[in-house]
């Protein structure tokens, strides 16, 4: 190759990759309100509003909006009801310092 040849470059391009939100809760956790809603609490943000959005699963909203009114409603009745459903319900504070319930360390 002499100098004054008109060498093109090879154009090198970047491969773009695309995340895209699951638009509807895994059949595998469709068994009840509670197992979706356990599913979309380890989901990112994103997840549960395209879930809310998209799916056409009556349940799946449902799971989807109590997450969301928590979240961003910061309403304390749909996080307490969505631990309850999580962990098997709140302790009041009143009973830990009685000692009526046992403090778990």
């Amino acid at each position: 190759m002499r100098p004054d040849d008109d060498v093109s470059v090879a154009e090198t391009k970047a491969l773009v990759v695309q995340r895209r939100f699951r638009g509807r809760v895994p059949e595998a956790h469709r068994v009840s309100l509670d197992t979706r809603i356990v599913w979309l609490w380890n989901q990112r943000f994103g997840t549960v509003q395209t879930v809310w959005k998209d799916s056409p699963d009556v349940l799946d909203h449902t799971a989807a909006t109590l997450i969301l009114q928590a979240i961003m409603g910061k309403d304390l009745d749909s996080i307490a009801q969505i631990f309850q459903r999580l962990e098997g319900g709140p302790v009041v504070d009143e009973d830990l310092l009685d000692g009526s319930s046992s403090i778990r360390v």
